[in-house]
């Protein structure tokens, strides 16, 4: 990520625009003065202060229960109270005693969430259940792994067998084909169920296959029905296709970062080879902006020019959480004047693709006590940097919950006015998995008549641990409410009993994702197979223009 602004100044930025009040002076009732201060990087400190010193800036004293030595780490609480039943979770690296914390807050209640999109490209039959139905008890099934047989005899009242997926839905947003595949006798028909509706039944084929366009909405049931006489039919296949595809593979364009400036300055040959190799046909790159100038813009221009004449496009990516804040837009609006004079001035075999902008201001240490401040600071950056963006297209780098997220009408209607295109961090290594995540994103722009890249990481990453901590007699980690309704928690070296001030928790459990769910950690044949698998199903959606990879070159 380019730095544009200094952590220091980004840290004094989150003080002022909502982050704790380090200004006021909080006394627990110990004899524990201490200094409580808020690091470049935006981390807090937590140190002894002699009697008679004066908090430097950014700082202020307050007392603990317990000796500053014995704090291990410190972190925000956006509440003192729990939303729900009270647990505790740190966020962070590594387990047991190896364990560095990042991050807490309390766990948030379980809230309703809607059913999972069916699988796309794949037999839906596995995963179903099948129950006959009919009063004149005439139908019998018999299945497979991969097949349902329904044989019935001679009637006049409806029967048949319904295949239940559970709670799962239609995918938002997608232009689908609904693919029976049987074999049989005359007279059987298929529909569609809703869970207020019997859906309009089609005649099904002897041998060979119906295609129907499925009705939108959730938890859907597939029915075979009966005919009259007697009969048996074998559902050999049942799958959703892409109406665009048909069936068939798609190749969608490949898009990669190249984060590393040197490469396009000391060996662009090279790195244009690989991305060929790699079958990419989009980069976004990084530059360093001097005095209102691309640094060595000549030799930039001389790249995207080499780069578009191998078929190529080259985009400028730019980023960073402060973004979102006063200062941080300011050092943004500056890099973007740089880079639309350089697009005026260029030859138009010089011409960038774009800007990209991966912000990513949930980063920020006040998100968590602050979201709902700081997505408003994100949307005013991206109308502000939409409005000086011309002749520049921007893509924007979303992740993929954003659409979910409660907050989320704060930011999106800025999405809309000024992305031309959009990138989902859809960071998971399983086809369903993948899809399931971009599927929002992918529903919003193809409402919004905006592309979308799916991105997908590659690269280095680490296994993230979550420490749940219950409310006990003794324990290592130490909720401190303060005088705004907010609170400290103090991961202590050693547990303690009840303190003279605060609330004592005790580990309850420690879970672990693995870093193998978010990235593909360098493994490019496990990488192509899965873009082979979810490429076909994207094209479902009319915004999906292509994959964005990130780790696949350095």
């Amino acid at each position: 990520m380019a730095g544009s602004f200094s952590a220091v100044t980004l840290a004094l930025t989150i003080l002022q625009q909502g982050g704790p009040a380090m200004s006021r002076t909080v006394d627990g009732g110990s004899p524990y003065r201490s200094t409580l201060c808020r690091t470049g990087d935006g981390r807090l400190t937590i140190a002894d202060a002699p009697a008679g010193s004066t908090p430097a800036e950014g700082c202020r004293t307050l007392s603990l229960p317990v000796p500053p030595a014995s704090v291990a780490w410190v972190g925000a609480v956006a509440r003192s109270d729990p939303p729900g039943r009270d647990r505790l979770v740190l966020s962070g690296t590594g387990q047991g005693a190896g364990f560095t914390a990042s991050g807490v807050g309390f766990e948030e209640p379980p809230t309703p969430s809607r059913a999972t999109p069916l699988a796309l490209d794949r037999s839906l039959i596995p995963a179903m259940t099948a129950r006959t139905f009919g009063v004149e008890e005439r139908a019998v099934v018999s299945r497979t792994e991969e097949a349902v047989t329904l044989r019935c005899g001679p009637g006049v009242r409806p029967a048949g067998v319904v295949l239940d997926p559970g709670p799962a839905r239609l995918p938002d947003g997608a232009r689908l084909t609904l693919r029976w595949h049987v074999t049989g006798d005359p007279g059987f028909s298929a529909s569609v169920a809703g869970p207020a509706s019997e859906g309009e039944a089609a005649a099904l084929p002897m041998d060979g296959r119906l295609d129907r366009t499925p009705p939108a909405g959730d938890s859907p049931r597939f029915v075979l029905a009966c005919p009259a006489s007697a009969g048996t039919t074998t559902l050999l296949d049942l799958r959703l296709v892409s109406q665009a595809a048909n069936g068939e593979a798609v190749r969608p364009p490949l898009s990669a970062w190249a984060w590393r400036p040197h490469r396009w300055r000391e060996a662009p040959d090279d790195l244009v080879a690989e991305a060929l190799a790699r079958r990419i046909t989009r980069l976004f790159v990084s530059v360093a902006i001097a005095e209102d100038t691309i640094a060595e813009e000549a030799r930039f221009s001389t790249f995207v020019g080499l780069a578009r004449a191998s078929g190529i496009a080259v985009a400028v990516v730019e980023g960073d959480p402060g973004m979102a804040l006063d200062e941080g837009r300011a050092a943004a609006l500056r890099r973007l004047g740089a880079l639309v004079a350089y697009q005026r001035r260029a030859a138009p075999e010089s011409r960038l693709a774009g800007v990209q902008y991966d912000i990513e201001p949930y980063l920020l240490p006040g998100f968590q006590a602050h979201p709902d401040a700081i997505l408003r600071g994100w949307a005013t950056t991206l109308d502000a940097l939409s409005a000086a963006a011309d002749p520049l297209d921007l893509d924007l780098v979303l992740p993929f919950w954003l659409p979910l997220h409660p907050a989320a009408g704060l930011v999106m209607p800025a999405v809309g006015r000024g992305a031309r295109r959009v990138t989902v961090m859809a960071y998971r290594t399983t086809p369903a998995e993948i899809v399931a995540a971009a599927e929002p994103l992918l529903a919003w722009t193809a409402s919004a008549a905006r592309p979308l890249h799916v991105a997908l990481e590659a690269g280095p990453v680490t296994d993230e641990t979550a420490r749940t901590y219950r409310p006990a007699d003794s324990g290592d980690l130490l909720l401190l409410p303060q005088a705004g309704g907010d609170a400290l928690a103090l991961l202590l070296t050693t547990p303690i009993g009840s303190p003279a001030s605060g609330r004592i928790y005790a580990l309850e459990r420690e879970s672990v994702a693995p870093a193998s769910r978010v990235s593909f950690l360098g493994d490019r044949q496990r990488l192509d197979d899965a873009i082979a698998q979810i490429s076909t199903g994207l094209s479902a959606w009319s915004s999906f223009s292509g994959l964005a990879l990130h780790g696949v070159i350095d």
